[in-house]
C-alpha cells in the first residue's frame, strides 16, 4: 500500500490503526503505555537522513509506515545500498544497545511517518522485560536478514543473477506465476548500489531482460510475467 494512504499523524501508540505484529506493536500493555508516552510521530519526506554512517544515533527510529533504505560507503567512495528496510523496522536499535556509531546511513525512501524515541528513554524502556527481550528477537532477525542477504550475494555469480536475485526479492510474498506489478521506486542507480555493480550495467541488463521478454514495463510500473523463467537465471 502507498504510504501517503497510511499515515495517522497521532501520539497514540495504544490505538494506532497502523498497529502490525511487529516487536514494538505488540508489547505488554502496560510497557505499551510507557512507550506511547516516550518520543514523538512525525512524517518525513522521501530522502530525508535518519541516522548518519560513523555517528552516534540520538535514539531510534520506529517506521509506522514507508520505507528506509540503509547504506554504506566504501573505501573508494562509492555508496553501497545494503537493504531496504520496510514498515515496522526500529532504525538504530543495534546502536543504541551496544552504545556505538551507526554502522550504515538510514535514508527514507518514501513520505514515512516515524517514532523517534530519544536513546535514554529507549534504554529505561528496555529495563522491562519484554520490551527487552522484543529488542533481542529483532536483533536477532537482523543478524539472520543480513546473513541471508550476504549468503545470497555471495552466491550470485555474475551482474545478471544478482539483479535476477533483487527483482525477485520485491515479489517473494506473491503467490503463483502470475503477472506481479510493482511500483519502479528506484532508479538505474539506485538498483546498481543494491547489487555492487554500475548505473550502466543495470541499465544494459534490464534492456536484456525486457528483450527476452523476463521484464516489461508499463510507464513506472515493472512488470513481471514469468517468475519460473527469472527463478531459472538464480538456480
Amino acid at each position: 500500500m502507498n504510504a501517503s494512504h497510511r499515515r495517522v499523524l497521532e501520539d497514540d501508540c495504544v490505538n494506532c490503526p497502523l498497529r502490525r505484529e511487529s516487536d514494538f506493536c505488540r508489547l505488554h500493555a502496560d510497557t505499551l503505555h510507557r512507550f506511547n508516552e516516550m518520543g514523538h510521530i512525525s512524517l518525513y519526506p522521501g530522502d530525508a537522513v535518519l541516522l548518519a554512517e560513523g555517528q552516534m544515533p540520538s535514539g531510534v527510529f520506529i517506521l509506522c509506515s514507508g520505507r528506509a533504505k540503509l547504506s554504506v560507503v566504501t573505501r573508494d567512495g562509492k555508496t553501497v545500498i545494503l537493504k531496504i528496510a520496510p514498515e515496522g523496522t526500529v532504525l538504530g536499535l543495534s546502536a543504541i544497545v551496544s552504545n556505538r556509531p551507526s554502522p550504515v546511513t538510514v535514508t527514507t525512501i518514501e513520505p514515512s511517518q516515524i517514532k523517534f524515541v530519544d536513546a535514554a528513554s529507549f534504554q529505561t524502556l528496555l529495563q522491562a522485560g519484554d520490551a527487552s527481550l522484543n529488542a533481542g528477537v529483532e536483533l536477532g532477525r537482523e543478524v539472520q536478514r543480513t546473513f541471508l542477504d550476504v549468503h545470497d550475494l555471495l552466491l550470485a555469480r555474475s551482474s545478471t543473477e544478482k539483479l535476477a536475485r533483487l527483482l525477485l526479492s520485491w515479489v517473494a510474498d506473491e503467490s503463483g506465476n502470475r503477472d506481479v506489478r510493482l511500483d519502479s521506486n528506484f532508479t538505474h542507480e539506485e538498483m546498481a548500489q543494491m547489487i555492487g555493480s554500475s548505473r550502466e550495467t543495470v541499465t544494459r541488463l534490464l534492456s536484456d531482460m525486457k528483450r527476452r521478454e523476463l521484464i516489461r514495463l508499463e510507464g513506472s510500473t515493472l512488470v513481471i510475467p514469468d517468475r519460473i523463467a527469472l527463478q531459472a537465471i538464480v538456480s
